[in-house]
């Protein structure tokens, strides 16, 4: 009976730990700061180069406003500070065109002109018949109609697109996804996503200027413009 008593008390004694340990959980002063999930194993300040990676379906309109004006941008303020991988997927609603070309011009070492081509060109989220045209154009553009054309004949190849997104995508939960040294989970809000930037790297540098301008572009301004 004693230790059956005994073992009681101990359960007791676990369990109001554990909700003390709950209830008493609050942000740390040495949490980074910015808006995220997924946050694991990252202190502020603590860091020579920022590594990310960036999440975005082509016919996406947030993807191509961030890949076309933030991304550029970024680049260009904090350069070798931080390292940017780019994984292209298709929504399980999305047309699969763009990325049909994209996997094509890959393979022929030109899958960053393609992209910057297929996001420049705004494609339509949901239209296929839209965009088909369109991405046909950027096709021969490149030298790549005939390739493209097989491509998109392949069921094998759209099956191998769709299955991506139940797999890869299932790393993220929006379009466009960032995640931030692998375990930081943030959207592609400029000012959101320069404050997580400066609060990791050991020397902060830059400050995105999110005011209205007149071609609706985003600006980032150094700390020696100010």
């Amino acid at each position: 009976m004693d230790l059956c008593k005994a073992c009681c008390a101990l359960l007791v004694f676990l369990l109001l730990s554990t909700v003390q340990g709950c209830a008493d959980k609050k942000p740390s002063p040495n949490s980074v700061e910015g808006q995220y999930e997924l946050f694991n194993n990252l202190f502020p300040h603590s860091l020579d180069t920022v590594h990310i990676d960036v999440y975005e379906d082509f016919t996406c309109p947030a993807c191509q406003q961030f890949a076309n004006d933030f991304e550029p941008a970024l680049i260009a303020a904090y350069g070798e500070r931080l390292q940017i991988r780019k994984h292209y997927l298709v929504g399980s609603r999305s047309p699969v065109s763009a990325q049909i070309l994209y996997e094509v011009a890959k393979e022929k070492g030109a899958g960053e002109l393609a992209s910057q081509r297929l996001f420049a060109a705004k494609l339509d989220h949901h239209n296929a018949a839209t965009n088909a045209p369109v991405v046909e154009r950027i096709a021969a553009d490149m030298g790549l109609l005939a390739a493209y054309k097989d491509a998109s004949s392949n069921p094998a190849i759209t099956k191998k697109i769709r299955t991506a997104w139940n797999t890869e995508g299932a790393h993220i939960a929006f379009f466009p996804s960032v995640v931030v040294e692998n375990v930081l989970l943030t959207n592609s809000n400029p000012e959101n996503l320069n404050t997580i930037i400066n609060s990791l790297l050991k020397q902060p540098m830059v400050q995105v200027s999110i005011s209205p301008l007149a071609d609706d572009k985003v600006r980032v301004r150094t700390d020696q413009d100010q």
